[in-house]
């Protein structure tokens, strides 16, 4: 399949794009729920769900009670395979999609923005890969702001069977679009659009430089 999807996205996203938010984990480091972190005066969690309802017109929640929505229509499904982190979480997205193609998002990457999904849905739309995800600059590919096929399900389910959770560990079963380094710098993004919140101390992190970036542009 190979489709203009920024013409498309002239008349309203496709219905073939779901956006799935992981929020499952027990956020031992950070020492409190991920999703309920503020930046801006906003949720982790309503923040994705803002974000990837700018590309699709289907957001789900994995992995969270449903007391976390308190603002959003968006609903909550519990992982299928709990205590296998993320790599579950893909596996319950891709098994309660209903479409082929679905954008992972985790609900700890403060810097990724409505561009960058765009910038991967476009790629995916328009590749023939199972899975199309970016890769940082050093080179690793970042797993949880990416897009999967719904076909990759066999895979991640067969990884999953084998007591691996890995999320990359089923790539090589699969087609697998990697964007390098380069074309993401090139799209315009800085090496930080991928920095994740672990700790307290990357959160306050996160916070101060979000704040300072809110009263530059106001």
């Amino acid at each position: 399949m190979s489709l203009n999807f920024q013409k498309r996205s002239q008349s309203g996203w496709p219905d073939y794009m779901t956006g799935f938010v992981l929020v499952g984990g027990t956020s031992q480091r950070m020492g409190q729920p991920k999703a309920s972190l503020l930046l801006d005066g906003e949720k982790m969690l309503h923040r994705q769900i803002r974000l990837l309802r700018t590309v699709a017109r289907r957001v789900v929640v994995v992995g969270g009670p449903a007391d976390y929505l308190d603002r959003f229509d968006a609903p909550v499904v519990p992982d299928e395979v709990p205590g296998r982190g993320p790599l579950a979480g893909i596996y319950t997205a891709l098994l309660k999609s209903r479409t082929e193609f679905n954008i992972v998002l985790g609900c700890d990457l403060p810097f990724v923005n409505g561009r960058m999904l765009a910038f991967l849905a476009g790629r995916a739309m328009n590749s023939r890969g199972d899975v199309t995800v970016p890769c940082s600059r050093d080179g690793r590919p970042q797993p949880l702001c990416a897009v999967y096929r719904r076909r990759a399900l066999y895979a991640v389910r067969t990884r999953l069977a084998l007591g691996a959770n890995k999320i990359s560990g089923f790539f090589p079963m699969v087609h697998c679009n990697a964007i390098p380094w380069r074309e993401v710098a090139g799209a315009g993004f800085t090496p930080s659009v991928f920095d994740n919140m672990n700790t307290p101390e990357e959160y306050e992190f996160a916070r101060k430089r979000i704040e300072t970036y809110v009263a530059a542009s106001g």
